[in-house]
């Protein structure tokens, strides 16, 4: 069976899934060394790469932005071939690095199995708070990064700026004894898409946790309004 791959803002139905998705959709699709905007595609690739093995030497004092090189430019990597490419970040400080999501979607940590469970938990409440705020009579949605108006709600992506997804995940993983002490699973032998907390108690304290907490927003993607 499958094994799915879970983000907050998405749920890949394989590990293949997700990769093709990033290999066409954005490795493959944006101009060589140019910043990706803001929007979906760069929101899948934060999110991806904050579960990275070594993603607090990835990511430094913060993300940026990202952008797509050719990998024969980077050092020490001349020999490969000429078509290959590689998704750089791009720091707040300014410095660089390269990093695979191939390493993350294939060899997931610990932590990571835990924010992909802590994100598959809360996704009814992100779709149902998203669809109840673009009701009918409801008020206008903004995008909280660019101001622009959000018409419809398949262009809204929950987004979690402050504080943020990494903030909220390893605060409740820090008060409930680490990464090791939540148990996570991917079905039981049962069909099952997503990967969940095993202990209902413990997932429902992430619950009340992320309630208590989070304060999620919504920017805007790059899907075109539907007639």
């Amino acid at each position: 069976m499958a094994i799915p791959f879970v983000i907050p803002s998405r749920t890949f139905k394989s590990r293949t899934a997700a990769k093709n998705f990033v290999r066409d959709e954005i490795l493959h699709a944006y101009p060589l060394r140019e910043r990706i905007p803001v929007g979906t595609h760069e929101q899948i690739l934060r999110e991806i790469l904050e579960l990275h093995s070594d993603a607090d030497e990835k990511i430094g004092e913060g993300i940026d932005y990202f952008y797509v090189q050719e990998t024969w430019r980077l050092p020490g990597k001349e020999a490969v071939g000429r078509k290959q490419r590689a998704i750089i970040v791009v720091r707040t400080d300014g410095s660089e690095r390269d990093w695979s999501y191939h390493h993350v979607i294939d060899s997931p940590t610990e932590a990571a199995n835990v924010k992909s469970a802590l994100a598959f938990a809360i996704d009814d409440a992100r779709v149902r708070r998203r669809d109840e705020d673009f009701a009918s009579g409801s008020e206008p949605v903004y995008c909280a990064l660019s101001g622009e108006l959000i018409e419809q709600k398949h262009q809204a992506d929950t987004r979690h700026l402050s504080p943020t997804w990494a903030e909220l995940t390893e605060g409740f993983a820090a008060e409930h004894g680490g990464w090791g002490a939540i148990s996570t699973h991917s079905g039981n032998g049962y069909v099952f898409v997503g990967r969940d907390v095993e202990d209902e108690e413990l997932r429902n304290e992430w619950l009340a946790y992320y309630e208590q907490r989070a304060n999620p927003v919504y920017v805007k993607n790059e899907q075109p309004t539907r007639v």
